[in-house]
């Protein structure tokens, strides 16, 4: 039936939708407390966008080359790790723009503090991992590694019901968007 065969194309595109929800929210949340900007700042951003805007195309490979098909499996580990990879390098941009923003308080308020600047980064150091250990996965299993990244998606949900350093700070330290 055609409808079973488009499965695959639809689990990659909304795995792909809650990827690019999750990076939009990541993005947000590193800009509110960014208070001015400059030239790299910029450039960064827009590298940024660059993978985000490049996902329709990956999910497009997903669907032609993604576990369920009659496509070679070596096709598929290719199309999985080609797609994390391009992910976790989206992430690990988004944690070049926060290091770039907050060293020595560069872009950002003085009274922001160092413990949000730390748990800021390494929430971003864990949505890059996430992608760099489905890559590994899909070489055993190509649809394990997608199901890797539904642990983002769920694992950023659970962290919104853990407080927040967010709410400890002065009202001056962030900006609301």
């Amino acid at each position: 039936m055609y409808l079973r065969r488009l499965g695959p194309g639809l689990l990659a595109y909304a795995l792909s939708f809650f990827v690019i929800a999750s990076w939009w929210e990541a993005h947000h949340r590193l800009f509110s407390p960014i208070v001015r900007y400059d030239h790299l700042l910029i450039r960064l951003n827009s590298f940024f966008l660059l993978v985000i805007s490049i996902t329709p195309f990956l999910v497009a490979i997903l669907f032609d080359y993604g576990p369920g098909g009659s496509t070679p499996a070596a096709q598929t580990q290719l199309a999985i790790i080609l797609y994390a990879a391009v992910q976790a390098v989206g992430g690990l941009i988004l944690l070049g723009v926060w290091r770039h923003a907050t060293a020595g308080h560069r872009l950002v308020p003085a009274e922001l503090p160092a413990e949000w600047i730390r748990a800021t980064e390494w929430q971003q150091w864990l949505g890059v991992g996430v992608f760099v250990v489905s890559m590994p996965v899909a070489l055993l299993s190509p649809l394990a590694a997608e199901l890797v990244w539904i642990a983002m998606v769920f694992g950023r949900m659970v962290r919104h019901r853990a407080p927040t350093v967010r709410r400890s700070l002065p009202p001056t330290a962030l900006r609301e968007r």
